[in-house]
């Protein structure tokens, strides 16, 4: 089965991709994002968001006249 491997350090296996919360937070102390990296050299793979901001949307709909 093949494993995956840093293109920058050679370290093989999944063991060695790990994530860490960003240390910027929102209001509600929730991180940003989410760095997906190499824990033996540091290769960044990905930065993922974890907040988002979202606006609710309301329903339009007329209702028609009598």
């Amino acid at each position: 089965m093949a494993e995956p491997m840093c293109p920058n350090c050679k370290a093989e296996g999944v063991e060695h991709i790990v994530s860490k919360e960003s240390r910027e937070r929102s209001r509600t102390r929730q991180p940003w994002f989410l760095v997906v990296h190499c824990d033996v050299c540091g290769h960044i793979y990905d930065i993922l968001a974890k907040h988002t901001f979202a606006q609710p949307i309301a329903p339009k709909f007329t209702l028609p006249k009598p």
